[in-house]
């Protein structure tokens, strides 16, 4: 549960009310808006690509994140008429590892360098035990707390992709 705090807070943190500033968040970061066809385009995802690299944006380490319906949507578009290749094939697409997750809403898509997202963890982790609260009702109650802190160390180095629903 606290893993998936971190990562929806640095995929979409607010950046008020003490919550950090998520990717989709940071001012900077490019975007891009795919055609009404519920999919991501092999055209589309280079030009994704192709802005953070006009960014001087190391692209080697590059990753897709796409919510399960979008990546099964984009797997079942083809690149062109006559090839029978698809746009994501083999968990890549142009040549970039895809994962899928639903940190990311339907609709949305990541493309960057995760290496420029910094995540921080001030101390350790804090358990608190309470065996007796609920205990008529046999419920021994269990509390974390942890400080964390998320920045984007370039926002140049992430591409948010809005794919427009079809028609």
């Amino acid at each position: 549960m606290l893993a998936r705090g971190i990562d929806v807070a640095a995929i979409s943190g607010s950046g008020v009310s003490g919550q950090p500033t998520g990717i989709t968040n940071t001012s900077g970061v490019s975007t891009l808006t795919t055609a009404a066809t519920g999919y991501l385009n092999r055209t589309e995802a280079l030009t994704a690509l192709a802005t953070l690299e006009e960014d001087d944006v190391d692209t080697s380490g590059a990753v897709f994140i796409m919510h399960p319906t979008d990546a099964a949507a984009t797997a079942a578009a083809l690149v062109d008429a006559g090839s029978g290749q698809f746009v994501l094939e083999n968990g890549q697409i142009v040549g970039k590892r895809v994962i899928t997750s639903t940190l990311v809403t339907q609709g949305t898509a990541l493309l960057g360098d995760f290496r420029q997202l910094l995540v921080a963890n001030f101390g350790g982790i804090d358990l608190v035990v309470d065996p007796y609260s609920s205990a008529k009702q046999a419920t021994v109650e269990i509390t974390m707390h942890a400080m964390h802190d998320l920045a984007v160390r370039h926002a140049t180095a992430f591409n948010v992709i809005s794919i427009s629903a079809a028609p």
